[in-house]
This record gives structure tokens, sequence and C-alpha cells, in this order.
């Protein structure tokens, strides 16, 4: 009994985290008025960074945003001679330690994947590839509960999708979100939760190979534990260049949430919206509304934990465990 003892002791030691005590959430996530944001925003057309259709586009979602009781930043910068704004969003109350939602919400410029070649010189409408990122941002804005509110902070990125035409960078609109944080802003985001394609109809997100891990692994666990693992596949995905890198780069833990391998009208101009889902909408809308219940009730960190030092082991385990000996030792 007494070996028993010193194991158990041993145990609560070396693992002095406390058991979280979560309780059950029923998300009210909505797929099918995601998808209405969704069809909203097509119907500006196509919405390449610069465009008329892109600033009727930005006009809806701060609207929309806004009328969810959040308050909205435009963050305004010019690239390659192009106005281009990112989309802030924030609680009437915020806290400075916060999860960072992000989509893209411009459109490719070119269709430069287009099996039809008379078809490479249009722009694309972009349902899947940005639009539905959007949406699902837009009905969280709706469903997310007043007291989890304070610890999100929504991102709508301009100029993600233009990268190798006319000179053009990737993901330019989350670089530039990025390099304008503070180091305490830096500190201050426990992750980044990044929504693209992910209104496939037959939606399909496997684990993005350059997120991070722990946070990625919650998420899983969140769809799993919601029935979606049909959705949210625990198979290894691609690597891919996408707002979630300049986070990552900053030492930021972040998580890309992409279908893959990317469906056939990709970069097309069959990325329309009778290819998307409400009901793929609602499976990621759900799981990250449950993800953030759980987060505002526990504090998670997400970083990298570091390794076991030998010497924390020696100056207080140790003596722990010897003390513990000598007492029940004497006690027989």
């Amino acid at each position: 009994m007494h070996r028993y003892f010193i194991f158990i002791l041993l145990l609560i030691t070396l693992n002095p985290r406390p058991i979280s005590n979560q309780t059950s959430y029923e998300p009210i996530f909505d797929g099918n008025s995601a998808f209405e944001y969704l069809e909203a925003q097509c119907s500006f057309g196509p919405r390449p960074p610069g465009s008329d259709n892109l600033s009727k586009c930005r006009e809806y979602i701060t609207d929309q945003i806004e009328s969810s009781g959040w308050v909205v930043e435009l963050q305004n910068f010019t690239y390659r001679d192009t106005k281009c704004v990112n989309i802030i969003a924030k609680s009437q109350n915020p806290n400075q330690s916060r999860f960072v939602l992000g989509a893209h919400y411009d459109t490719r410029p070119l269709a430069d994947q287009d099996p039809a070649i008379e078809n490479r010189t249009l722009p694309v409408l972009g349902a899947n590839d940005g639009a539905s990122g959007v949406a699902v941002l837009l009905e969280l804005a709706n469903s997310l509960p007043e007291k989890t509110r304070s610890i999100v902070e929504f991102v709508f990125f301009d100029a993600e999708d233009s990268g190798e035409i006319n000179g053009w960078d990737w993901i330019v609109g989350s670089s530039k979100y990025v390099d304008l944080l503070s180091e305490q802003e830096r500190t201050a985001i426990r992750g980044m939760i990044l929504a693209d394609m992910v209104g496939d109809e037959s939606l399909r997100i496997p684990r993005e190979r350059f997120s991070t891990d722990s946070l990625q692994n919650r998420i899983w666990e969140k769809a799993d534990t919601l029935g979606y693992s049909d959705v949210f596949l625990d198979t290894a995905g691609g690597s891919i260049i996408d707002d979630h890198r300049p986070f990552i780069d900053a030492g930021i833990p972040a998580v890309d949430l992409i279908h893959y391998p990317f469906p056939w009208y990709w970069h097309t101009r069959e990325d329309t919206p009778d290819k998307c889902s409400g009901d793929s909408l609602e499976a990621v809308g759900s799981v990250l509304e449950s993800f953030l219940h759980e987060q505002q009730t526990g504090i998670t960190s997400f970083l990298p934990e570091p390794p076991i030092q030998v010497e924390w082991l020696v100056v207080i385990v140790v003596p722990v465990i010897a003390a513990m000996t000598i007492i029940l030792y004497r006690r027989r």
C-alpha cells in the first residue's frame, strides 16, 4: 500500500496540471444562414483587390458584422499601387488575450486553372475560395455567446489570392496585419484559425502540415466529439501557403482549415455557389463555435511546451520522493 501511495504521489508531482471540468455545449450555428452569406457575396460578382465589386462586398461584410454587435476597424494599406483593406471586428468589451479567426474576402483576378483557355483571362467568382470562409465568420458573429465574444477577433483579409499574377505575392493582407502588430499584441494572441475553402458539398479537411499541432489537435478532438470526423480527417494534407503562415512565422500558434486536395473547380470559372453546401459550412462553424466556447471557460496555451528539465527533477521531485519514503519507512 505504501508503494502505491508513492507511485500516485510521483504521478501528481510530474503532472501538476488541473483536470478541466468542461460542460457540454450545443452549438447554434446555422448552415443555411451561412450559405445565404455566401450567396450574397457572390451576388457582387468577382471581387479582386481594388475593384468596385470588392468595395461593395466590404461594405456588406461591415454592415452585417456591425449589425451583430461587433466593432469594426478598417486597416487600409497600399500594395503595388492598389488600395487594399483588411476588415477587423472585435467585441464591445474585448479581452486582450484572444483568438484571431480569419478568412480572405478577395477573389482571384484570373481563372488561370480553367480547362477552357478562353476563360483564363476572366476573373473567378470565388464561391468556395473566398466566400465560404467569410460566410462561416459572419454566421459565427451571430452564434457566439456573449461571454465568448470577448476572446474573439475576426479578420477578413484582402489581397490573399492574386499571387503570381502581374508580380503580386500571395497572402498580402495577412502579412500586413501581422507586420503591424506590436510585440504586446502578438504575445496576446492565443491562436489563429483560418477558414479557407470550407464550403464544398463534399468537404474534406485533412491536417494541414504547417499548422500548429496542439491547436490542430484540440479542434480535431472537438470535431470528433460533435460527429464531424468525416469532415475533419485524421490524415495528413498539404503544406499550404495561406493566411495562417505569417502568424506561424511570428511565433503565433495557427491552423489552416482548408479543403484538400483542392477541388477540381479551384481557380476556374466554375467556383460557383452550386458547388457548396450549408451542411459543410455548419460542420466547420459548429466545431469552431464549440471550440471557442470551451476556450472561454478555461485558459489553454497552444505554444510548444518546454521539455522537462533534469535539474527540475533533481531539485524538486527526488527530494519529495525521498522524504515520503523515509516517513513511510519510520511508520512501519
